[in-house]
């Protein structure tokens, strides 16, 4: 809509009035001149003017310049009194007056120099600056407004001016963003296998392509909570930052992904999370889940906040592993938090340094996170469970499983925490069986008889024993390289490298964890609580944790009284301090 006559002097800025000025020279004073005259310039002489004020226009314009050929080009209005003014404000600028041929109306002004003709309303610079530009503007708001309704506004784009909305329906809440606007192009549809790509809605724009939740920096969520940043990202959907207005604190918010099986599995681990919520000592070892809601066919999980991983404190301490005695007290509160699930019959599924959190990055207090996974003892869902470097044997072999799984997980965790590498770092399943034959030799063939999936690893002997398919002996190594020439002979491709593994059990735990030799790598000569006898004691922990026989394995209560956990000293530490004050990410 048009603004009213008088009004645009309120609506354009000095800028846009030197503007103006610059592509019709002769303006003259904008904003010096009478409201109707204002709105004729703009208009590019298209507003009427009475018959007779003429006369009035111009003689109220005090700097006597000439104005633009359309204003001369009046309406046939009382055009003999009128005829006389433009002669008179001609003769003010050196110019000419050329009748019009049968003298209707007023005529248009020609330089002395050179005759002009006609200019077509269209093509007048002030219709350009004026009519067109808001087209222009249309076009602009049409683009942004498809991307929006398509979900594909970026961040910058929600802006719009900085005032667009962002967010409203299913309970959402708009908030405005003060970013500066991205225009999108008008040729949106040029290349038209892109604008059909782009067309594609996912859950009406709020997800993306692979069913995740689009988050928006400032966005609420059931008018409560505030998105600010994002923490990570897995398989199972998001984690973000978030700020909880009505108890005024963060929280770290998981956001499901949008699929039947991820929603499926989300509603197992809300149930198991307030299972667990019941228990008075239930936030002493996992993460507390304070609230959960559906929003735009997402499952959101609100956990308390906390800090960083213990992946991350090895990180920060480039991987030269903390102290035995910082070990010992991580130890000690995962093997409570395991007796706790133990007494619920839920077995984690997924125990690795990424899911075991410090409270404080200051502290050593820990919580286990990340139930996506879990199950109850008597409902197991997932045969293809746990992280590969903590996989357990029966897992890998295909044998059912239990609550001693997630001793075996934290077996290896213990000994990385203090080397600060995983103890087996296999590339694939039968790699990863590889690198526990090195250290523990071949599992017995009763855990191996049971194993679906054991016939993909060792081959069975006459004598009921077994041996690794990938086991690299002299015979298996001259076999392969004769093989590998073969196929090298047909190929022009290089051979694949022959894995080279040590002889079973030949790789001794008491080494890896230098339990003679001052530490790994001798980083801990001389250090107090390091002494051959303190990592005797560690090694005979870490073994018993990591028997192949499930119902030999020992049990979070037995390793809660274990002599390791007793011989606690005062020299500790801190998360912090085994940093050596190094930062650690912001979560």
């Amino acid at each position: 809509m048009r603004p009213a006559t008088g009004q645009y002097g309120q609506l354009c800025t000095s800028n846009q009035l030197s503007n103006l000025r610059s592509r019709v020279p002769a303006a003259g004073d904008y904003e010096n001149k009478p409201a109707q005259l204002q709105d004729y310039l703009l208009t590019g002489g298209t507003t009427a003017v009475p018959a007779g004020q003429h006369h009035q226009l111009l003689q109220a314009d005090s700097t006597n310049r000439s104005y633009p050929l359309s204003l001369y080009n009046l309406p046939a209005a009382n055009a003999g009194s009128d005829y006389a003014v433009l002669h008179r404000v001609a003769a003010n600028v050196n110019q000419n007056v050329i009748a019009p041929p049968g003298g209707g109306g007023c005529g248009v002004l020609a330089s002395s120099t050179s005759s002009s003709s006609f200019r077509e309303c269209g093509s007048r610079p002030v219709f350009k600056l004026t009519v067109e530009l808001i087209k222009t503007y249309k076009v602009i708001n049409e683009q942004y407004y498809k991307k929006k309704r398509r979900g594909c506004v970026t961040g910058a784009e929600s802006g719009a001016n900085g005032s667009a909305s962002v967010g409203g329906g299913a309970g959402g809440t708009g908030v405005n963003s003060g970013s500066t606007v991205a225009v999108t192009s008008s040729l949106e549809d040029a290349n038209p296998q892109q604008s059909k790509r782009e067309k594609r809605l996912f859950n009406d724009g709020y997800d993306d392509q692979n069913h995740d939740y689009i988050v928006r920096p400032g966005e609420f969520w059931i008018d409560r909570y505030q998105a600010d940043s994002l923490i990570g990202k897995g398989s199972f959907g998001l984690v973000v930052k978030a700020l909880d207005t009505k108890e005024d604190a963060h929280v770290a918010v998981k956001i499901i992904k949008n699929k039947p099986a991820f929603l499926r599995q989300a509603r197992v681990e809300v149930g198991l999370l307030e299972l667990m919520a019941k228990q008075p000592d239930c936030k002493n070892f996992v993460v507390n889940l304070r609230h959960h809601f559906s929003f735009r066919n997402h499952l959101f999980l609100v956990f308390d906040l906390l800090s960083y991983n213990l992946y991350d404190l090895l990180r920060n301490t480039n991987f030269r592993g903390v102290s035995l005695n910082l070990t010992r007290k991580f130890a000690q509160q995962l093997c409570n938090g395991l007796a706790f699930l133990s007494r619920l019959q839920i077995i984690h599924s997924d125990l690795k340094p990424e899911n075991i959190l410090l409270v404080n990055p200051k502290r050593s207090a820990i919580r286990i996170i990340d139930f996506g996974s879990s199950c109850h003892v008597n409902s197991r869902i997932y045969q293809y469970i746990q992280s590969r470097f903590y996989r357990s044997p029966e897992v890998l072999v295909g044998m059912q499983y239990g609550l001693p799984i997630d001793m075996w997980s934290l077996g290896c965790i213990l000994v990385e925490l203090h080397t600060g590498e995983p103890l087996f770092a296999g590339h694939h399943e039968a790699d990863q069986l590889m690198r526990l034959v090195e250290v523990l030799g071949i599992p017995p063939p009763e855990l191996l008889d049971a194993g679906s999936k054991t016939s993909k690893f060792f081959e069975r002997l006459a004598d009921g024993t077994y041996r690794p398919l990938l086991y690299s002996g002299p015979e298996q190594q001259q076999a392969a390289a004769a093989a590998a020439a073969a196929a090298a002979a047909k190929s022009s491709r290089p051979p694949p490298a022959v894995p080279a593994y040590q002889p079973p059990a030949s790789r001794r735990l008491r080494d890896i964890v230098g339990a003679d030799s001052g530490g790994p790598g001798g980083r801990r000569a001389d250090e107090a609580g390091h002494s051959p006898t303190d990592y005797q004691v560690f090694l005979d922990l870490v073994a018993q944790m990591l028997v192949y026989e499930p119902r030999s394995r020992m049990r979070p209560e037995a390793a809660l009284q274990h002599k390791f956990f007793r011989g606690a000293t005062a020299t500790s530490g801190s998360a912090q301090q085994q940093q050596k004050q190094r930062p650690g990410p912001a979560f």
